[in-house]
């Protein structure tokens, strides 16, 4: 038997049920979206291992879920079945369209069976429980709104909720907190949050703490209270269309409704989506890639016994921000890649000069960085750690290309020198009488040709420099060399002709050294330049999120300033490692 878990988004082709041709409409701006809704998991009690039931992930539904970008608002609408859950879930769904949700964020609804059915395996009720509990960053508990010992539901796994999950010690991991009372038939109160817990305690002092489900009803309010200082608790009345109808309550339309039921529903609504939260892991939000692997690791943990067995929210927590991360370093060296061909190709393949080949990696570097720092999350150690790795992988690649240019620079140097030193001076080394060099001047003036030849065709770097020195060190000294064995020079002007050329050939060998020196210093100080301007924004967006999760004003201005000295002390530490072996490779 398999079972559904039904995610409703405002991702496209993920929406909900059409009920009618234009789609069922609640009204008041709240309104149903064409389509179907997808399903995300299932239960089946025949397991492949034959011993206990499994949860079944939807492959479909991940690989949309995965491709969402922006951080998630997930709310999950759990209770009793038979109660217009699915309906709620719905209407919730469709207040996306007139609703401001704010800058990127991205909401999922899920609609879970119910979890009392009689039916019901009740280890997978729990786990449902627990599940939706551990994924949610706001959970919807649609209940009985006359309150008694046996409508409490799975409420009761509140009493003593460390024997389900382990929770980390910093950030608030639990999500927000709404009881949705159903076919509440009593004025309201002023305060529905007083009167929910009031009922839960009340129910067990009139049982006289005998009864152990009154007693659990009892111990269930205190622990809402102690983990949940902040819940809200909304109540419904009865629809008010005929009985037949609340089966296909989709298929309702507003003038079918009570009024009071349509202004409570739209009431509920408005309040739920005025405060969502964003689900968070640590101070990151949590985005398509990080939920679908946390999902897909609390699921792996509760297939693995039968019963509910412990989740430990730390250890999820670090699997998935170690996954995030090593999936943006290979996207992100994989685009840094990609870019940096596609760019040099664009001018017709290596070589290239040093002053373009720096240009094209700075750009695909801020590129790189930019979208790495947006997609990966973690503590200000973790965050740092991560961007070394990728500035390590990333200087790999850019090294190889580097070696790859030079050897080219070299080749096409090497060939532009061979032809103009047989064209202005081997010619007039090697030839007859009549048109070989006849003195000093003449082999001077022949090697100034070649050297201002070569400087115009040449492709202006520190391997032109090096070739020319080589020249100077080698084939001039052959020539002047073979010009004194010849008598057309003689010793002491070969001498000085040796000095002039040594001294010319260090001082080119400086330059060739100094130019390489001033480019890696160049391509370091605007990467520190980016690195900089990353952690300016990513510590803006990890303050934002302490601040949202509603940490007191001293501990937020602590954590927040930790955060970017950490991020800044350990990326610049790491920056300053590259510039020793920098000096030192230059010192070589």
């Amino acid at each position: 038997m398999t079972r559904p878990f039904n995610s409703l988004s405002d991702i496209e082709g993920i929406k909900p049920i059409d009920s009618t041709k234009d789609g069922n409409r609640f009204g008041r701006g709240i309104e149903f979206r064409e389509g179907a809704p997808i399903k995300l998991l299932s239960y089946s009690e025949k397991s492949v291992n034959g011993k206990f039931g499994q949860i079944l992930l939807n492959p479909e539904a991940l690989n949309i879920l995965q491709e969402i970008n922006d951080p998630l608002a997930i709310i999950s609408v759990v209770g009793s079945f038979r109660r217009g859950k699915s309906w709620f879930a719905n209407v919730l769904h469709g207040r996306h369209d007139g609703f401001n949700l704010g800058p990127g964020k991205r909401v999922i609804v899920l609609d879970s069976e119910g979890i009392d059915d009689p039916n019901q395996d009740p280890n997978w009720a729990t786990k449902l429980f627990i599940l939706c509990l551990a994924i949610s960053s706001t959970f919807i508990y649609n209940i009985n709104g006359i309150i008694g010992k046996d409508d409490i539901g799975k409420l009761h796994l509140m009493t003593d909720l460390s024997k389900f999950i382990q929770e980390p010690k910093d950030g608030d991991f639990l999500p927000r907190l709404v009881i949705l009372l159903r076919d509440f038939i009593f004025e309201s109160p002023e305060s529905l949050k007083d009167y929910f817990l009031k009922q839960m305690k009340n129910n067990n002092v009139e049982g006289d703490l005998k009864d152990s489900k009154l007693k659990i009803l009892y111990n269930s309010a205190m622990a809402i209270e102690r983990i949940f200082s902040d819940f809200d608790v909304y109540s419904l009345p009865p629809p008010g269309c005929k009985k037949k109808l609340l089966q296909h309550m989709e298929e309702v339309k507003n003038d079918e409704l009570d009024e009071d039921f349509v202004n409570e529903v739209e009431n509920a609504i408005k309040s739920i989506y005025s405060q969502l939260p964003i689900k968070y892991i640590g101070s990151s939000t949590m985005q398509g890639i990080s939920f679908v692997k946390f999902l897909e690791n609390t699921v792996e943990r509760m297939n693995s016994s039968e019963v509910s067995s412990l989740l430990s929210i730390p250890s999820e927590y670090e699997s998935v921000i170690q996954f995030v991360a090593q999936e943006a370093i290979k996207e992100s060296i994989e685009k840094y890649k990609e870019r940096m061909n596609a760019l040099i190709n664009e001018g017709g393949k290596l070589p290239i000069l040093w002053k373009k080949f720096m240009k094209i990696h700075l750009e695909c570097f801020s590129e790189v960085n930019i979208t790495f720092f947006k997609k990966i999350i973690g503590s200000p150690t973790q965050i740092s750690n991560f961007t070394v790795q990728l500035g390590k992988e990333m200087c790999k690649f850019k090294e190889e290309l580097a070696v790859r240019n030079s050897k080219e620079l070299t080749i096409y140097n090497e060939n532009i020198a061979k032809e103009l030193w047989i064209e202005y001076v081997e010619i007039g080394l090697y030839s007859n009488e009549n048109n070989s060099f006849k003195n000093a001047e003449d082999l001077q003036y022949a090697l100034k040709l070649f050297e201002s030849n070569y400087n115009k065709s040449m492709k202006e770097s520190p391997e032109a420099d090096k070739i020319i020195t080589s020249y100077k060190t080698n084939q001039y000294s052959a020539a002047i060399d073979y010009m004194a064995r010849l008598g057309r020079i003689n010793e002491e002007l070969a001498k000085t002709m040796y000095t002039r050329e040594e001294a010319h050939r260090k001082q080119l060998e400086a330059s060739a050294r100094e130019e390489a020196f001033r480019i890696e210093i160049e391509i370091w100080s605007r990467e520190r330049e980016e690195y900089e301007k990353n952690i300016e924004i990513k510590t803006l967006e990890l303050q934002a999120n302490i601040r949202q999760q509603k940490q007191l004003h001293h501990e937020e201005e602590k954590g927040s300033n930790k955060i970017k000295e950490n991020l800044r002390s350990l990326v610049w530490n790491y920056l300053k490692k590259l510039y020793s072996d920098l000096l030192k490779l230059l010192g070589n």
